[in-house]
Parts: structure tokens; sequence; C-alpha cells
């Protein structure tokens, strides 16, 4: 599947995938945090943070809604309102995203979370959403699901006991994240379920030589090059 005989990227350098999504995600909840504080210091009422600001960046309940603010689709997965819900996935996204980058498909990781957020959301709302939804759970959850394409036979602590197969890590997610889910509406669960699925699909089609992830990889090394420094 993978022809590439790329090495890992460094944590610092600039195709370094895995790294830019946690900057993008940490940056987005500083960003949310430091203007909660703002409002608080001016006295806001905190209704109206969230009226102003978070209603505007979390996917909404319904595609009338969505047709209002069709940018909520692209940030959704984004935001969060809590810092142990983003370190929980901060987590899982540093062990799957360093697991793709291991089986050369960092400039993969990208596109997945990206594509994830964008069919999960969809899912969500023809399913009939309940309640505004954010988070990089979508992301994670397709990522999780990839690792076991791209490698169903690689094999964690590989010194303990012959190691332990790496769909057993992706099941322990699963289950764990069918445990948080709260409330357990069906909109939420099957946008979960998408979300999972395009991950699969993903790598399924790549295994056939279509890569749907091949636009971002050259817009992103176009964006690199322009703004790289002129010698």
């Amino acid at each position: 599947m993978q022809n590439e005989t790329v090495k890992k990227p460094l944590i610092g350098s600039d195709n370094n995938a895995l790294i830019a999504l946690l900057s993008i995600n940490l940056v987005v909840y500083a960003l949310i945090g430091f203007l909660k504080v703002v409002y608080y210091l001016n006295s806001v009422p905190l209704e109206q943070f969230y009226t102003q600001i978070m209603q505007p960046s979390i996917l909404p309940i319904s595609f009338f809604e969505l047709f209002h603010q069709p940018w909520t689709l692209l940030t959704y997965y984004w935001v969060h309102d809590g810092f142990w819900v983003l370190l929980t996935n901060m987590i899982w996204l540093t062990a799957f995203g360093v697991l793709l980058q291991e089986q050369n498909a960092n400039k993969h990781i990208f596109p997945i979370y990206f594509y994830a957020g964008i069919t999960a959301g969809l899912a969500y709302l023809f399913m009939g959403a309940t309640l505004p939804i954010m988070g990089a759970q979508v992301g994670v959850m397709a990522l999780a699901m990839a690792v076991v394409g791209f490698a169903p036979q690689y094999r964690l602590l590989k010194n303990v006991g012959g190691g332990i197969p790496v769909w057993i890590l992706t099941l322990v997610y699963l289950i764990i994240q069918a445990f948080s889910i709260q409330p357990a509406s069906f909109a939420l669960i099957a946008s979960y379920l998408v979300a999972a699925s395009t991950g699969t699909l993903y790598v399924m089609l790549l295994s056939k030589g279509t890569d749907i992830g091949k636009w971002m990889h050259q817009l992103l090394h176009l964006l690199n090059n322009s703004l790289a420094p002129k010698k």
C-alpha cells in the first residue's frame, strides 16, 4: 500500500502532520479560554460568551442552522470546552498519529481527520441531532480505524509476550468512547460509526490506488513552498 520510503518526520519538521493537528487543537482551546477570561473580567454573562463565541464554532442541530453558519462543519472538531476532554483526545490522537507515522502514513493523518469531521458532522445532522457537538473524537476515531487498516498485523510492546495486536488498542479506544457518549443519542452513535467507517474507507481506497487526500498533500506542499524564506 505504501510505496514511499519516507522516514518518520521529526517533531519540529514542517511536514509533521501529527504536531500540526495537536497544535491547532491546543491553540484553538487556548484562544477560546482567553476569550472566556476576557468576557469574565468584563462582567459579561457566561451565556453571552456561549452565544457569541461557542455557538458559531460548534456544529448546530439542523441543516437549516448549518446553512446560516456552514463554516461550523469545518470548525466543530477543533473546539473543546473542557480540559479533560481535550487532554484525553490529544493523548489518543498522539497514540494513533505516532502509529500511523511509523507506517509511513504521516501525510494521510490530516486528510483522514478532515474527512471524518465532515462525514460525521453530516451524519449527525441527517440522523436527527438533538444537541450541538464539538471535539476531536470523530477525527481520532477515524485515525484509530486507519491504523488497523494500514497495519493489521502490527504489534505493540513486542518484548511482552510477543506483543499486543494494534487492533486491541483500537478496540479499547472504541469501548471507552462507547461508554463516554453522553447522551447516547442515535444521531451521535451514527456519527461515530460514520467517522470510523471513513477511516477504514480511506485506507481501502488507498490500497486500490485512489488517494482522496492527494489534493491536500499538494495544497500543503504549495503553502509550505510559498511561506518558505526565499534564498
